[in-house]
């Protein structure tokens, strides 16, 4: 009776503050510092799952680091089993897993700023501490589960959390954030890796581990001076602290802020009518099916491409393909993921989802091919292993172009509102879970005291990037520039996806200051 009261309450607050919609005019700004400030901090968050996953491939190879916790391996060499990897890479995300489902319950609860304070306090730093003194193989596996944990609620909540700070028009670059968080943190992990490889003793694996266990205690102290999200206030009735928020993040520009309160309220209004009937299973009904799995469909994908060879994988694929100076070109492949996640977000704005991921996804696909022809001929010269590692640089830039930058923001947009934090949690348990797949298969098809593939994986990979690039075709949709209402109104419309981008919604649309008259002239504002 307590909860269905409160909801009441709620519902009344939104109800009597909804007005009719309006739209800013051309010649008020509202991007500042503040908002700059708050995407790098809240970006930052995903950096820890950059940081791990850039981490884990060049460090299995330090040969103190597998004398350590596991002694010579295959033919006498300080290499891991398959075993041993998937211990040490697949086994943790499964608790990422865990934690992107107990994400969504936790941030309605306590809201999305306290969810990243306490998935820091109690999981990361802890998870981080245990890694960096961990006596033996079991206790460092379960420092990286347990770390995932953290991980999980945090990749859950980041690009949310961003989508929520800025107008609908910028929503891809500001997820851009997160994005741009992850490669930059990935590439450091990389660069102090590939420095520590130099010292002859346990410093060597020490040092990257010391770096993470340092990261989130920084970042618990920076999130306790962000504000909460103003959808997420908006959404316990909490309307004035929401407009507080938003005056300080748009410059106090209150003709924007109004329109984006307003358009919050109505897409919002709905979630607390049906409250009492609605559960996080309801993602899974007819009505909002579709919307759920395209929204966690790339995150999926994304595991499918060969981007596990390139990325967790990389360093031990190129030793085993005998390319020189394999923690170099492991620095260089991060370097490419970090500009394409800096050109991408942008890019995504400007010309649209689907051009980005349809085009992408076919370069993708012929580099797969080519990866797995160059090791199928042998690699035997010099010119073959470089033609292997300058192909891996490139794929890892076009990934990062494309999935990395649209799988974080479908989860955001596609949603209906009201369910946006279970899809994402959806998205997130399947994110994983393929991650886990993929992590396991790896080092069972390509290790040498395994499958013994080696690069020629890359060909099973291309089989799955060609179902991608048909599902991208006819399921992805073009949400550039559209409210979560007019999102909702398209998808009610059962128009084919490939004609979303010109279609005339009859709601109301939130115009910002550098949108283009275009786009102001389709506004029934």
């Amino acid at each position: 009776m307590a909860t269905t009261k409160a909801s009441a309450e709620v519902r009344e607050t939104i109800d009597s503050n909804i007005d009719s919609p309006v739209c800013p005019t051309p010649n008020h700004k509202w991007l500042n510092w503040l908002v700059l400030i708050n995407l790098i901090i809240i970006g930052l968050a995903e950096g820890l799952w950059g940081y791990d996953g850039a981490l884990i491939s060049p460090l299995i190879s330090l040969p103190h680091f597998v004398a350590k916790y596991q002694g010579p391996g295959f033919d006498g060499a300080y290499v891991f089993s398959a075993r041993n990897l998937d211990l040490l890479v697949a086994l943790p995300i499964c608790g990422g897993a865990i934690g992107a489902f107990v994400a969504t319950p936790l941030q309605r609860r306590i809201g999305r700023k306290r969810s990243l304070l306490l998935a820091y306090a109690i999981l990361c730093i802890p998870g981080s501490i245990l890694q960096l003194f961990a006596p033996n193989l079991a206790a460092f596996v379960f420092g990286r589960f347990w770390n995932y944990l953290g991980m999980g609620i945090l990749t859950n909540i980041t690009t949310i959390y961003q989508s929520d700070l800025v107008p609908a028009h910028v929503r891809a670059r500001a997820v851009g954030f997160t994005v741009a968080g992850f490669a930059a943190s990935a590439l450091l992990a990389t660069v102090v890796v590939w420095a520590a490889e130099k010292i002859d003793d346990h410093r060597q694996y020490v040092i990257p581990l010391g770096i993470q266990a340092a990261a989130p205690a920084l970042l618990f102290v920076l999130t306790l001076f962000i504000p909460e999200s103003p959808i997420w206030l908006i959404s316990k009735g909490r309307i004035d602290e929401a407009r507080a928020v938003l005056t300080s993040l748009r410059a106090e520009n209150m003709t924007l802020v109004e329109a984006e309160v307003t358009a919050a309220l109505d897409a919002l209004k709905t979630e607390h009518d049906e409250r009492a009937t609605r559960s996080v299973w309801d993602i899974l009904k007819p009505p909002h099916l579709e919307r759920t799995l395209s929204s966690g469909a790339l995150y999926c994908t994304s595991q499918s491409s060969g981007q596990i060879l390139v990325s967790t994988y990389s360093t031990v694929s190129l030793i085993q393909a005998g390319v020189a100076d394999p923690f170099k070109i492991t620095v260089i492949i991060y370097m490419a993921q970090l500009i394409g996640t800096i050109i991408g977000p942008p890019l995504v704005d400007k010309i649209g989802r689907r051009p980005v991921a349809l085009y992408c996804f076919t370069i993708l696909f012929l580099l797969d091919i080519a990866l797995g022809g160059i090791a199928c001929a042998g690699l035997t010269t010099n010119a073959q292993r470089l033609a292997l590692a300058s192909l891996c640089i490139i794929f890892f830039f076009v990934d990062a172009l494309s999935f990395q930058s649209l799988c974080y923001l479908a989860p955001t947009e596609i949603p209906t509102a009201a369910l946006r934090e279970p899809a994402q949690s959806w998205s997130l348990i399947w994110a994983y879970s393929t991650a886990v797949i993929s992590s396991f298969a790896a080092p069972q098809i390509t290790s040498p005291n395994a499958g013994n593939l080696g690069a020629k994986a890359f060909l099973i990979f291309a089989g799955f990037m060609l179902l991608t690039i048909i599902w991208t075709y006819f399921y992805y949709p073009e949400t550039a520039n559209r409210t979560l209402a007019e999102i909702d109104e398209l998808y009610a419309s059962k128009l084919p996806k490939r004609k979303w981008k010109n279609y005339k919604t009859v709601g109301p649309r939130v115009v910002a200051p550098e949108a283009s008259e275009k786009d102001a002239s389709q506004s029934e504002c």
